[in-house]
């Protein structure tokens, strides 16, 4: 049987993937936390609290033993947890699961159609005025969720699925999303749904000379084949991301107009957690210290070795959370992360070269 692995971001995030920024992996985080409770709801499962979710390398990752302590003891749940770390094996329904089996099956074909998110407050980010410009984000956020959520519980019954297949030995090679299998097709595929996970990066809309480099690199490669629930979540999520990173920037730029930051860009590397304070009203001089300490961070994580879609080693014990100054105010917002996984034990990806909306 194959080790279950102690961390993964197999089911989102496959393949090469470049560290977030500090506001792009936190708020990502809130973003999982949120699909994996509605998940675990509507599969009738216990609810995450705390999420089971870490950070390496500032990617995001699905925390293997805390989502097996959450799981294992629930019928079915271990199935879950299992197509959650990796979707690319194979595993069936375990005795007693019945309820969790009939309710994926039910989401399956209910997701089978992808929600689209709600569309944007009319309102421009540019005329809220600075003091609101923080709710108005999480509104938008709000209405970005609604559509995330479903599109990670397509994710998890897609693999559910996937993976049951391949117990039973039948095929189910690596898949391309719909958009992405019509854009390896010459077929119209919207731009906006490819590109990083990251509100400070642009989307393949806003970049569009990605295009061909990426069709050029799989021209010669078989074409998967497509699934149309798989590869929903990043693709949904990175739509969303060009309607939040205006409001995001304007937010940032009432911070560095009143001294709080010296660049708009330093506004992303702070932590979602403690972003509200970029709308208040005083000078905030730690918000640059911390900005300045999380850049020089996600400077070394670029060029430091890329950690896998699939961890095999138990962690290095690291920092966690915020460090507190003697007063209790939070003096570094770093995201929680775990720095050192051992040697990084590589679970091999499918073969084949790497292509946005590919999944196992």
């Amino acid at each position: 049987m194959p080790e279950a692995p102690q961390a993964s971001r197999a089911l989102l995030f496959p393949g090469p993937l470049e560290p977030l920024s500090h506001f792009g992996v936190t708020l990502l985080r809130h973003a999982v936390a949120s699909g994996l409770r509605y998940s675990f709801y509507h599969l009738g499962l216990p609810l995450p609290e705390p999420p089971p979710l870490r950070i390496a390398g500032l990617r995001l990752y699905l925390d293997g033993p805390a989502l097996a302590r959450l799981l294992d003891a629930s019928p079915g749940g271990a199935a879950v947890a299992a197509a959650a770390l990796d979707p690319g094996g194979a595993g069936g329904w375990p005795p007693g699961s019945s309820a969790v089996r009939a309710a994926a099956a039910f989401h399956r074909l209910r997701l089978l159609a992808e929600r689209q998110p709600a569309r944007p407050d009319a309102t421009a980010a540019a005329d809220v005025e600075p003091s609101r410009r923080w709710r108005h984000f999480r509104d938008e956020l709000s209405r970005l969720l609604a559509a995330s959520n479903d599109a990670l519980l397509s994710e998890l019954v897609a693999a559910l699925a996937r993976r049951a297949r391949r117990a039973a030995g039948k095929e189910a090679p690596p898949c391309l999303s719909l958009a992405a299998w019509r854009m390896r097709t010459g077929s119209q595929a919207p731009l906006g749904r490819f590109g990083p996970p990251d509100p400070l990066r642009p989307s393949w809309a806003r970049a569009p000379e990605r295009v061909p480099r990426a069709l050029a690199a799989v021209a010669d490669a078989p074409l998967p084949d497509r699934d149309l629930r798989r590869g929903r979540f990043r693709e949904v999520w990175r739509l969303g991301l060009d309607r939040l990173s205006p409001i995001y920037f304007d937010l940032a730029r009432s911070a560095v107009e009143r001294g709080a930051l010296g660049s708009l860009e330093e506004a992303f590397f702070l932590p979602f957690e403690v972003a509200e304070d970029l709308g208040g009203s005083g000078a905030g001089g730690w918000l640059a210290a911390a900005a300045a300490r999380n850049r020089r961070e996600h400077e070394s994580a670029l060029t430091a070795a890329e950690p896998p879609d699939l961890i095999l080693d138990p962690p290095a014990a690291g920092p966690r959370g915020p460090r507190r100054d003697g007063s209790g105010r939070r003096s570094c917002p770093c995201p929680d992360q775990a720095k050192d996984f051992g040697g990084f034990t590589r679970r091999r990806r499918p073969a084949g070269p790497p292509f946005p909306g590919r999944s196992a």
